[in-house]
């Protein structure tokens, strides 16, 4: 068989590892081969397949269309050139399709040229923004891709320990479950984005992981890495309102970060605080509920929750009622409360002093919370 050669974002030496498979370069290179003209499609749950389409794309200079489940695949695409079609995560409701410039996410990877590339755990979907982040990364470096598309959080945990990962990029969601799971896999590198993180969640991971890198990245899919957090401290320095960190800069208005792209303020749609030296995370301004004509940011009573002993991980959200329009809800994941009377007296006590509407009125332990494809907490409201 005629080699192949390897694009420049590609080191050869990448490996991709599913279910004890293991995909190298040569049979990677000739399923792209393979691949129809048009148009490129590619699924999360065929990772030989997304690598393929990938190449494909890049090297036939066409768009390829990075499905999640949220939108239907398009059976043609309008669009030419080498460009991702991602759809948002639909966090809060329907995902959206955008297109990026294959190189423009491509300059945003960061990883070492030549050496050890390391052994990534794929937590994300690989087709949307994050995933094909911590893909991309794996690529580059010449590293080793764990993943199982089809396996749950706590197997994702098992497996990290049982493939000997080294670098896991994470929702903070998915990190609380990985140190309820008790796995203390080797690593070396550990990295937290897609949802607001809190003080306790690093402490707890700087406690379990001595000495290793913590980073907390934001991003989003539409303009992708806006800054990195490595100090280990929740929220980012207040500093950089006026001294940005790199090529965007961001401003307060109205309680939401905006970014300046392209010489347009955009909302990011993140409630933020300035609080002491930080700017601090509030939830997400999609996230606000009416409960009776009070808007109520749920971030207020699960940062309360989050906060008391025993609890590990809480999901605040809406729900209908027919007097107020809405109230909110409370999931708690408190294993050692099983069994305890009491929670709900100490659950109601440490949200005795938020205003009336952000209490939530239905508390309820649960054994997990669900998350998305992304790894999020979802937030759309249930029936009551």
């Amino acid at each position: 068989m005629r080699h192949h050669p390897a694009p420049s974002w590609i080191n050869p030496a990448f490996r991709l590892i599913i279910g004890g498979r293991e995909w190298a370069w040569p049979a990677l290179a000739a399923k792209a081969a393979c691949l129809p003209a048009e148009p490129l499609v590619a699924d999360g749950h065929d990772l030989p397949g997304l690598v393929s389409a990938l190449v494909a794309g890049w090297e036939r200079g066409m768009p390829i269309a990075l499905l999640r489940g949220g939108l239907p695949a398009p059976e043609s695409m309008v669009e030419t050139g080498p460009l991702l079609l991602l759809e948002t995560s639909g966090t809060t409701g329907t995902p959206k399709r955008i297109a990026r410039s294959f190189a423009s996410v491509l300059s945003g990877i960061e990883a070492p040229r030549g050496g050890d590339g390391g052994r990534w755990l794929l937590t994300y979907d690989a087709c949307g923004f994050a995933g094909l982040q911590v893909l991309l990364t794996a690529l580059a470096g010449g590293g080793v891709l764990l993943a199982d598309p089809d396996m749950d959080a706590a197997g994702l945990a098992r497996l990290a320990v049982d493939g000997h990962a080294t670098h896991i990029s994470a929702t903070p969601s998915f990190w609380r479950m990985l140190l309820l799971s008790n796995a203390t896999p080797s690593l070396t590198r550990i990295t937290l984005g897609g949802e607001a993180v809190d003080q306790a969640l690093l402490d707890a991971l700087a406690s379990r992981f001595p000495g290793v890198p913590i980073r907390c990245i934001y991003a989003s899919t539409e303009l992708g890495r806006l800054f990195t957090v490595p100090d280990g401290r929740e929220g980012f320095p207040a500093a950089w309102l006026s001294q940005p960190p790199g090529r965007y800069s961001f401003r307060i208005w109205n309680d939401m970060l905006q970014v300046r792209f392209a010489d347009d303020w955009q909302d990011t749609g993140d409630l933020v605080e300035i609080v002491g030296n930080r700017v601090l995370f509030r939830g997400r301004n999609d996230f606000v509920v009416n409960v009776g004509g009070a808007k109520v940011n749920p971030a207020l009573a699960e940062n309360r929750l989050l906060s008391l002993r025993g609890i590990t991980d809480a999901l605040v959200y809406g729900i209908p009622n027919p007097i107020t329009g809405a109230i909110l809800a409370a999931d708690i994941v408190a294993p050692d409360w099983q069994g305890d009377d009491g929670w709900r007296t100490r659950v109601n006590q440490a949200l005795a002093d938020l205003p009336t509407a952000a209490r939530p009125r239905r508390l309820r332990l649960v054994e997990t919370l669900p998350l998305s494809a992304a790894g999020k907490k979802r937030r759309i409201a249930e029936e009551a």
